[in-house]
């Protein structure tokens, strides 16, 4: 017996995803490629950071007038006019604000991975110690010490 029903070949109707298919992954790796690229363009902007140039007496007076800030930071600490937790945030500001006049990078917007890729280890270093009392309730830090570290960086700032 003859059927009027003739069947079709199995790959014939499946063509449309075939095309799909290599459409997607044509869009996936044009994506890739193209946020890979805007990334290393990013990259290579962070590491072309110019830093200010400033005289031996210019530098000098930047330290004196940070020196003195925390001086105030360390007595206002001593004399309880503020806590540790707030001493931490002034010291954050007081480095961030002299890095920022003496090389003219923006570190005081900066968290601490964007300052890991300004590559100003003594930063790092010094915003990594802060942080943790900077913002937990309570913390066992010592303020004398980070003020004492802060202190070094300052007067051993080269440029």
């Amino acid at each position: 017996m003859k059927t009027s029903v003739e069947l079709q070949d199995p790959f014939s109707y499946m063509i449309i995803w075939i095309i799909l298919a290599v459409i997607i992954l044509g869009a996936f790796v044009f994506t890739q490629v193209y946020f890979r690229k805007k990334l290393k363009e990013e990259l290579k902007k962070a590491k072309k950071i110019r830093l200010k140039k400033l005289s031996e007496a210019t530098l000098e007076g930047k330290k004196r007038k940070y020196m003195t800030e925390l001086m105030y930071i360390e007595t206002d600490l001593r004399n309880g006019k503020i806590d540790k937790r707030e001493a931490y945030q002034k010291m954050s500001k007081c480095i961030r604000m002299f890095v920022h006049d003496v090389t003219g990078i923006n570190v005081q917007k900066y968290s601490l991975m964007e300052i890991k890729r300004v590559n100003i280890p003594q930063l790092t270093q010094l915003v990594r110690e802060y942080y943790e009392p900077e913002f937990a309730l309570r913390s066992s830090a010592d303020a004398a010490t980070s003020i004492y570290r802060t202190r070094n960086t300052i007067s051993s700032w080269r440029r």
